[in-house]
């Protein structure tokens, strides 16, 4: 014989249907997590492909940057000793003349021997130069003064147009006479 209990509290129907709920709750959560998954794997490419251009971009601009940066440099660096050649081309002639008291630039040697000076400088770094950089020198009675203009052509930013960059550097140099004791005396 079977017996059979009433008890008050939620019927056996009731708790099975419970029981088969949470049995479908574990059968949904590896959907919900594929879902999370494909929708954060969509997010990093998407992130992906605004992130790779931008840092090849500030990369590309790093590096043009860096070549610009040292180009002016060693332009500067040869308008420097261009200069300071120049200003060693002493009129002998006029200074024997004076007995050591009218010190000027021989302006046919200054210029030449400023021009040879950046030119033996600048020929080694003609691969870099989008043209031959211009040398201009520019001579006083005491005073050398050499510009060099040249155009740098870009690796990187010729993606957005700008095929050169223009470059200049500037120096002057005096003719110096007499003993100096290196305070400027």
């Amino acid at each position: 014989m079977r017996h059979t209990t009433h008890c008050q509290g939620p019927s056996l129907d009731h708790v099975a249907s419970a029981t088969h709920a949470s049995r479908k709750a574990p059968a949904r959560a590896p959907e919900i997590l594929r879902a999370l998954r494909i929708r954060a794997r969509a997010q990093a490419v998407l992130w992906l492909t605004l992130a790779v251009p931008l840092f090849v971009s500030m990369a590309g601009l790093a590096i043009d940057g860096g070549v610009l940066l040292s180009s002016r440099r060693e332009l500067q660096s040869t308008a420097d000793g261009a200069a300071r050649a120049g200003a060693t081309r002493l009129d002998k002639s006029r200074l024997r003349a004076s007995g050591g008291a009218d010190v000027q630039l021989d302006p046919v040697l200054a210029r030449q021997a400023a021009v040879t000076y950046a030119n033996a400088a600048l020929s080694p770094q003609a691969e870099i130069w989008q043209t031959l950089p211009d040398i201009q020198v520019d001579v006083g009675e005491r005073r050398v003064h050499v510009s060099i203009r040249a155009t740098l052509q870009p690796a990187f930013l010729r993606i957005v147009h700008i095929d050169q960059v223009p470059v200049e550097a500037t120096a002057d140099a005096d003719a110096q006479f007499g003993i100096r004791d290196g305070s400027g005396n």
